[in-house]
């Protein structure tokens, strides 16, 4: 399904041919980027200089269908205009560089699913699957019913001229849509990826809470050991067991802290402790060097930045479409719900191209509603699986696991990983060039907007103005 959006965003000129191969002609890349937006203002212009081809400008065409027109055709360009200018910019660099980063953040995750011998993680991608491809057969069914509508009624209205007046009424707002389908799919993928190395933090979460420490617990703090004793009241109560049993203890973890540096210059690890500045790439590891699941650690600590990365640039790119495609969306809706609640109930039926009008603003306000849903959708998801990772390794650290007890590097670096992802949590989030985020909290903002404004446009009249037009007895 995504390959067909692909050729037919190349078609229409919304992302350029031959998009991941650097060496290739500039101008049959660029050729159609340009060539549709032309065509566009060409049909545009025509429309509004000639009067010809506008279904405004018919007779037919009352008061209350000419100002929706009018309204529809030049929100419509502004929304294709906008994203087109965006489109334009870096958008070559931006497919080739996502596609680099995704190859090896896929390779980075296939070796670790090795070590960890993870063989279900093939279910998993088999149920994703089946309700990503729903998804856009949900999408394709409700564009292709938009526009089987649009054209059937304009074909009925101007004939073989139908595409004249097509191209300034529904084909913005399937530009838009589209370049939401990309941001879509790349948000999905993102999705996936944090999914996969969740999976690998769970599996190691699963470890920890079947392994037993050892008797011998290692203190992080004091950067060496002591015997668990349990201590009673009548120990307590008697000051010479106490100090004895304190000189004992000292003497215990003088011997071990000596071990424990003659084992640490032998594995020569010393330096990587004493850093504050953990490099995952050279960090050695004493205890794994067999195939165990911790031993992911540090690379999946590097693949978690990684896909963060990755969602950076995606939202640099499809972050500033959103704004004009989130805008067109809001009053459409609004519009299409004042026709059919103050026009459409009382006269329906009186005049077919006020009735055409009145019900494309329904089927577009539903259309771009639908979308917009699934984008804010998959970016929660994206957020929430992010912040999954961060709490499963907030759940190995409680555990205190055996592995992480007597090799400190591994505490220090889940601790890094825990801090730092609680500071990138309120740098970095899906938005729209920072005007709202793009979660759930958006869908709150956006009815309390629209709510405000339909108190306000249900209060007028339209008896008169339909009666004025003879819609009305």
């Amino acid at each position: 399904m995504i390959q067909i959006m692909n050729w037919f965003s190349m078609v229409i000129g919304l992302i350029p041919l031959n998009r991941q191969q650097s060496e290739t002609n500039f101008i049959v890349d660029y050729a159609l980027m340009y060539i549709v937006p032309v065509f566009y203002v060409a049909c545009y212009l025509l429309i509004n200089l000639s009067h010809v081809f506008g279904l405004c400008f018919l007779d037919a065409c009352n008061s209350v269908c000419k100002l929706s027109n009018h309204l529809f055709m030049h929100l419509g360009a502004f929304l294709y205009l906008t994203i087109t200018l965006m489109s334009l910019y870096r958008r070559k660099d931006f497919f080739r560089q996502f596609d680099e980063r995704l190859s090896a953040i896929d390779a980075e995750v296939q070796k670790c699913q090795r070590v960890a011998e993870m063989d279900k993680v093939k279910v998993t991608a088999v149920k994703h699957s089946v309700a990503y491809h729903f998804t856009w057969l949900f999408l394709f069914c409700v564009f292709t019913f938009a526009l089987y509508y649009d054209v059937r009624s304009l074909y009925l209205t101007f004939g073989n001229f139908a595409f004249i007046p097509f191209m300034v009424s529904s084909f913005p707002y399937l530009a838009g849509s589209i370049i939401q389908g990309e941001f879509i799919y790349h948000v999905s993928v993102i999705s996936q990826r944090f999914e996969q190395i969740n999976t690998l933090f769970e599996k190691i979460n699963q470890e920890a809470r079947h392994r037993h420490a050892p008797l011998t617990v290692f203190d992080i703090e004091s950067e060496g050991k002591k015997e668990r004793k349990t201590i009673t009241p009548i120990t307590s109560m008697d000051g010479r067991t106490m100090f004895g049993n304190e000189l004992k203890l000292a003497g215990e973890m003088k011997r071990q802290v000596g071990q424990q540096k003659t084992d640490e210059d032998e594995m020569d690890t010393s330096n990587d402790e004493d850093e504050d500045d953990f490099d995952y790439d050279n960090a050695t590891i004493a205890e794994n060097t067999g195939n165990t699941s911790e031993a992911n650690l540090p690379d999946l600590f590097k693949l978690h930045d990684k896909i963060l990365s990755l969602s950076v640039i995606t939202n640099g790119e499809f972050g500033p479409q959103c704004v004009p495609y989130m805008a067109a969306c809001f009053v459409v809706s609004i519009f299409g719900i004042f026709l059919e609640t103050k026009v459409n109930f009382i006269v329906s039926g009186k005049s077919r191209l006020l009735d055409y009008m009145t019900y494309l603003y329904v089927i577009w306000s539903f259309t771009t509603m639908v979308v917009a849903y699934i984008v804010l959708r998959l970016c929660c998801n994206a957020n929430n699986h992010s912040k999954q990772s961060a709490m499963i390794v907030h759940e190995i650290m409680q555990k205190k696991p055996a592995f992480m007890l007597s090799n400190d590097l591994f505490y220090n670096k889940m601790k890094s990983f825990t801090l730092q992802f609680l500071h990138w949590e309120g740098f970095f989030q899906f938005n729209g060039i920072g005007l709202f985020a793009l979660d759930y909290t958006f869908i709150f903002s956006t009815v309390s907007a629209a709510t405000s404004y339909l108190i306000v446009l249900l209060q007028f009249d339209m008896t008169a103005i339909l009666r004025n037009e003879g819609l009305m007895s």
